[in-house]
């Protein structure tokens, strides 16, 4: 009796051992082989360029993640931040470009990177009408880029952009001094037009700020040669100092 129980337990044993080395076997085959990281980057590329964002995106990620010292890596985090920069994600895409940058301060592709980076800025910016910090931080980036790598070939794409950021801060400052002379606060009207003078020599309506700039100095000539309320004088000043 004990014989044959112990037959049974050996019958059973080779049983889960056989189905066990088939689920091994079918394991092994079943996961496929890790693609090199050149072949990676390069579906990743062709994705990008047929605008799937979202799958350059996971693939780029997976070559920066799986092969960080190799060569692709490199142009996995640049190519990364393109995919953010190109379906619009610019806040993704600029700190991707300044991650670049800080780990590979030497490395070739910077002057591109802090290119893109006004451009993530540049393609953020609002209205004259409202608050020009976007434009400002733009103009910031393409600044630095002709200082640092005057001989970059992105240089020149910059300098169309400067311009226009030039022109958006000029007219946004032309556009607050308007408002400030239509409602008779002068002196921030006057400080704001010699801003426009004094910092945009290039702004198109330099006569007319001129003629701006004159008559807020009449109009204030004339306000000091008159006496007026202490206390009315007082909360305009306050008021024009907050703006």
């Amino acid at each position: 009796m004990m014989k044959k129980s112990m037959q049974f337990l050996l019958v059973l044993s080779l049983a889960a051992l056989i189905g066990g080395c088939g689920t091994v076997k079918g394991w092994f085959k079943s996961k496929k082989p890790e693609k090199p990281p050149d072949v990676m980057a390069q579906e990743g590329i062709n994705q990008l360029k047929k605008k799937k964002y979202d799958d350059a995106i996971e693939t780029f990620e997976k070559v920066r993640d799986r092969y960080p010292y190799s060569e692709q890596a490199m142009l996995a985090q640049i190519k990364l931040a393109d995919s953010y920069f190109y379906k619009k994600k610019y806040d993704e895409a600029l700190q991707a470009y300044k991650e670049f940058e800080k780990l590979h301060p030497t490395n070739k592709g910077v002057p591109y990177c802090i290119y893109r980076q006004g451009l993530c800025y540049y393609r953020q910016r609002s209205t004259i009408d409202r608050d020009q910090t976007y434009t400002f931080k733009a103009l910031q980036e393409f600044r630095r880029l002709k200082q640092k790598y005057p001989q970059s070939e992105y240089v020149t794409k910059a300098e169309k952009y400067m311009a226009q950021c030039r022109k958006d801060l000029g007219e946004h400052e032309y556009y607050v001094a308007e408002f400030y002379f239509k409602t008779k606060r002068y002196k921030a009207a006057l400080d704001r037009f010699q801003v426009v003078a004094q910092e945009y020599p290039d702004f198109p309506k330099q006569v007319e700020v001129k003629e701006y700039i004159d008559k807020c100095q009449k109009n204030l000539a004339e306000a000091d040669s008159k006496p007026q309320s202490g206390f009315l004088y007082q909360i305009t000043n306050l008021f024009d100092a907050q703006w």
